[in-house]
Formats: C-alpha cells, structure tokens, sequence
C-alpha cells in the first residue's frame, strides 16, 4: 500500500505511511481515505495492492482451524476486508471455503471496510443477520458489531476486554468451549 501511495503522490515511503495509517485511523481503511481525497479507483487499488504471484509459503492457517470451524454449529460468514480475488486465494490455501455459507468481501460493502457503520449496515442487511456472535481480531470492528446488537469475541493475547466486547480468547480454538456454543 505504501508503494501504492509513494507513486500516487509522488512522495517517500515514511510519509506514505502516515498516510495510510491515518487514512486507515481516520476513515475506517486507507482505500477510503484515498478514494474521499484523491478519487482513488478502488478496484484498481486493490489490483494493484493485492497482486501476490505465489501465497505458498506467504499463509498459515491457525492451528486446528478447520476442525475448529467444522465444529462450530450454525451457519458461518466469513466478512474480510481483502479484495474478493485476494481473500479467495487466502481461503483456498487454508482449505476453508467449506465451512462458510457465505463470504463477504470489501467489494460486497461498496469497499466500506469494518469497522465503518456502513459495511456493518451491509453485512447485516444482506445476509438478513438477527442473532449472531461477531469474532475478530481488531477490536474497533466489534465495537461496531455490538453497536448493531451483535455478541462479539475477540481474539487477543494481551490486552484488557473493553466492555464492549463480550469474550476474550486468546487462539480461535478457544470459542469451541465457550458456553454460547
């Protein structure tokens, strides 16, 4: 992304990065930052920012993933901020396509990313979601979950539960022994 941005404004790779960390602060993804205040192309962007020749060697899977979702009752949709081609290559060389009913991608949002309100109201509108546990690794994307009535799990090592968050574990394997399942 920093490449991305040194070439649209023709500027080094430090002040790049501030950019895109404060676009990413700022509107909820660098993408939306760069669209509002350049008329960035989004599939462009994300051509250009997602262009991975070989995920071999680039992807792991976290331990005991697929035996973890296969567990896991009701029905599973998988919402990435990744670009659809990105997030399909990511999916494959984890073997886990199988185990979502639906995939979400950042095009499926009008390339609102989490944690804007505007990819949540999408996400929930679409696949008509009334009950359902949010779990994520990035804090800021469930505290707008719970702001929809969503029940949210975050993944963390280390750092305090916000109240907003309704469990904290540590490694995805966790939620199998939670008692909301």
């Amino acid at each position: 992304m920093n490449a991305y941005i040194q070439n649209l404004l023709s500027i080094n790779e430090q002040k790049a990065d501030v950019i895109r960390l404060q676009y990413w602060l700022q509107y909820g993804s660098t993408l939306k930052g760069l669209m509002k205040n350049y008329k960035v192309d989004p599939n462009d962007f994300l051509e250009q920012t997602h262009n991975i020749k070989s995920y071999a060697g680039l992807v792991y899977p976290a331990e005991n993933l697929t035996k973890t979702l296969a567990s896991l009752p009701g029905k599973k949709i998988l919402f990435t901020n990744a670009p659809k081609n990105y997030a399909l290559e990511v999916i494959k060389q984890c073997d886990i396509e199988k185990y979502f009913s639906n995939l979400h991608f950042i095009e499926c949002s009008k390339f609102n990313g989490k944690p804007s309100e505007e990819s949540m109201k999408i996400f929930l509108a679409k696949y008509k979601v009334k009950k359902a546990h949010f779990i994520d690794d990035e804090k800021q994307n469930l505290k707008t979950a719970k702001k929809y009535g969503v029940k949210t799990i975050w993944i963390n090592k280390g750092q305090k539960k916000p109240l907003y968050i309704d469990k904290k574990i540590t490694h995805l394997r966790e939620v199998l022994r939670l008692p909301i399942f």
